[in-house]
C-alpha cells in the first residue's frame, strides 16, 4: 500500500477514533452522559481535518525529510 494512503487513512479514521474514545472516557469520568450520537459530530469534524489538513501535511513533510 502506497505510503499516502496509509498516512491519509490514519488522519482519517484512526486517530479521529481515539480522540473521540478518550473524549468520550473523560466526560464519562467527569460525570456527564454519553450519547454516541452527540460524539458522531466531533467524530466528523476531526475526521475532515484529517483528512484535508494533517494528513496531507504530514506527508508533505515526511517527504521533505526523505530528500
Amino acid at each position: 500500500m502506497p505510503k499516502i494512503i496509509k498516512v491519509m487513512l490514519f488522519w482519517t479514521l484512526v486517530a479521529p477514533t481515539i480522540i473521540t474514545i478518550l473524549l468520550m472516557i473523560i466526560e464519562y469520568s467527569v460525570g456527564k452522559d454519553v450519547e454516541l450520537l452527540s460524539y458522531s459530530a466531533i467524530f466528523l469534524g476531526i475526521a475532515a481535518g484529517g483528512l484535508i489538513f494533517a494528513g496531507p501535511l504530514n506527508y508533505l513533510i515526511a517527504k521533505s525529510k526523505e530528500k
